[in-house]
């Protein structure tokens, strides 16, 4: 019943969507029958909030907020198109406009799924995000994570010397500035929903949310750039969490610091203490478990990583394994 239900609604979001794309364009076409614009070509993108965006090519976009599919006569948000801002625009000079918006308080969070096979669907985990970043999966070689800035913010400027970063726009818009000096980010351009941002490894850069919603990115580090199940509500906890790993030096690991390895390594411990105390020769024991550690390294999870070594051992896919536990 539950499903029907969600089906309808549904296919009445698209049925208005559809209504009001055809309604705005013939609007449009008398507009621009006799208007000085009627070269430029316009666009209109009917989002799942109903939110509505005119982009008028070479000139602005003017984004109208309708939750109850009514339009206001305020203009928003103005900026400019073509997917570049204006070459005196840099990072520390772009001027955000007035912007407005509540985020409602998230009080649950995803958890870090990796390293094991995950499939779901990242637009639908980035719009329910409200955190300004959360490690969604952690493996050994890559990091997925989803952000939410708020308007008018900004992630701030960063550079990541051992690792490459792919950035998408989830929701929203805002501009990117690239630079490898971390005083002249000196390339810079707009960039919305859908696109992609390839930063290579010491390249500085920054993004800014110059939109009035919250801009909604997800995040691919690799190899990973912060702990397994890392969340930090805020940017501030962000900064925070950044300032403490460096006053304590504390190493990070393919995600994880030194004690969080140990802890994700416990079950192993706890089989190795079982197997000593039924006798087992400690030749045998370390070629198991230094073999389960290597596993472990190699994203399986302790638990799988102790059954397949089990498994060779058994089925005699390993003959020294069989040979060192008869000795």
């Amino acid at each position: 019943m539950i499903l029907l239900i969600r089906q309808m609604i549904s296919h009445l979001q698209e049925l208005v969507g559809f209504f009001f794309t055809v309604v705005f364009k013939k609007m449009t076409r008398i507009f621009m029958k006799n208007s000085p614009l009627r070269q430029l070509r316009i666009t209109f993108h009917i989002r799942k909030e109903y939110d509505m965006v005119y982009e008028l090519k070479g000139l602005i976009v003017i984004r109208y907020v309708s939750p109850m599919f009514s339009i206001p006569s305020q203009i928003s948000n103005t900026m400019p198109m073509q997917h570049q801002l204006p070459p005196t625009q840099t990072a520390s000079s772009y001027q955000i406009p007035p912007c407005y918006c509540h985020i409602p308080e998230q009080t649950s969070y995803p958890t870090d799924y990796g390293p094991q096979p995950f499939v779901f669907n990242i637009e639908e985990a980035a719009h329910m995000n409200r955190t300004f970043r959360t490690s969604i999966w952690t493996g050994k070689h890559l990091q997925l994570t989803l952000m939410c800035v708020p308007p008018c913010e900004e992630i701030g400027k960063e550079m990541h010397s051992n690792l490459d970063q792919f950035i998408r726009i989830e929701e929203g818009q805002g501009a990117v500035f690239i630079g490898q000096n971390q005083d002249a980010l000196t390339y810079s351009q707009a960039v919305m929903q859908g696109d992609a941002i390839i930063i290579p490894a010491g390249t500085w850069h920054n993004i800014m949310n110059t939109g009035p919603y919250p801009l909604k990115v997800s995040s691919i580090y690799a190899p990973p750039n912060h702990p397994f199940g890392t969340v930090h509500v805020t940017k501030q906890d962000g900064e925070y969490a950044s300032e403490m790993e460096m006053q304590q030096g504390i190493p990070m690991i393919d995600g994880k610091t030194p004690d969080e390895w140990i802890m994700h390594t416990e079950f192993l411990v706890e089989e190795g203490l079982e197997d000593v105390k039924k006798g087992i020769n400690s030749l045998h024991l370390l070629q198991e478990f230094i073999l389960m550690g290597v596993l472990v390294g190699k994203g399986y999870s302790p638990e799988v990583a102790y059954e397949t070594v089990e498994q060779w051992e058994k089925t005699g896919e390993s003959k020294l394994l069989q040979q060192s536990k008869n000795m």
